[in-house]
């Protein structure tokens, strides 16, 4: 598939045209971009952000999780959360130890900072693009789409939180089997439920979860990153490239949406500590849906 103009081309484009035509690109006057999957599909403004502004859109966008402080040794920072250079950046770090708060060192929540951005509502199927970049570093860089559920329904038994995950890549891990792998999965945790802590049992799904050997390091420079929702199927892609499909047999309903970085001491291990701090950019996303 084609994939829409990057901001570097636009910009480069944009510098050899008089003035007044530039003024009259500004992000408000331009057409909506175009989505690599066909004119049936509607974009919507709601759910999409270019991250050309003075700061996140607190309209759009939470710079913190209300539900979930962060998975252990780490904590979710709104401090790490900022938009520059046209840009959404996420940053890792290794907190100074006098500023961490006695609650979190306690709680074992005190070894580092990381950041999520969580969308403020939720929708249901579409066409997801992102335009990314990772950190080089040994922590989870992720685009992805859940449900937390509310109190009390996560703490009783008889549901299930859904997530989908767009892609959960590292840009740095120790294992050589992890470097430039790019995981595509979906969960169905079942409740009761807390994030990160108590999630073991879940809804058994065939063909979970893929894991695509990339030709590049995600560090290095920007990819995009899509995912095709509809109520028949989900199918991943990277650069236009699909890289996982599977029929869509539970996940039905609407979901947030979620850029974030966490440290997975559980599957590849903390990260070096010489790497941090280091920063996941997110360019854009773009969301497209189809009538009805």
């Amino acid at each position: 598939m084609s994939l829409p103009y990057t901001r570097r081309q636009f910009l480069a484009t944009t510098a050899l045209l008089p003035a007044a035509l530039v003024a009259a690109s500004d992000p408000a006057d331009r057409p909506p971009p175009a989505c690599p999957l066909g004119n049936d599909w509607t974009f919507t403004p709601a759910f999409s952000d270019e991250f050309d502004g003075p700061g996140l859109d607190d309209t759009k966008w939470w710079d913190f999780n209300p539900a979930w402080h962060g998975r252990k040794p780490s904590h979710f920072s709104r401090a790490n959360v900022r938009v520059a250079d046209g840009s959404l950046q996420l940053t890792a770090r290794v907190p100074d130890p006098a500023t961490v708060s006695v609650e979190d060192r306690v709680r074992g929540y005190g070894q580092f900072t990381t950041a999520i951005v969580k969308s403020k509502s939720r929708l249901r199927y579409g066409y997801f693009e992102a335009r990314c970049r990772s950190m080089r570093a040994n922590v989870c860089n992720a685009f992805w789409l859940y449900d937390p559920l509310d109190a009390p329904v996560k703490y009783r038994e008889g549901e299930g939180s859904e997530e989908i995950d767009i892609f959960e890549v590292f840009g740095n891990p120790p294992r050589a089997e992890d470097q430039r792998m790019c995981f595509a999965t979906v969960h169905r945790y079942l409740t009761p439920y807390v994030e990160s802590l108590v999630n073991a049992k879940k809804t058994p799904l065939p063909q979970r979860s893929a894991k695509v050997k990339m030709p590049f390091d995600f560090w290095a420079d920007f990819h995009v990153y899509g995912l095709r929702w509809t109520p028949q199927d989900l199918t991943w892609y990277v650069d236009g490239r699909e890289i996982f499909t599977r029929p869509n047999d539970l996940f039905h309903r609407p979901l947030h949406v979620v850029f974030d970085a966490e440290i997975m001491q559980d599957w590849t291990g903390l990260p070096n500590v010489a790497d941090l701090p280091a920063t996941f950019a997110i360019d854009y996303v773009r969301i497209w849906q189809q009538p009805g």
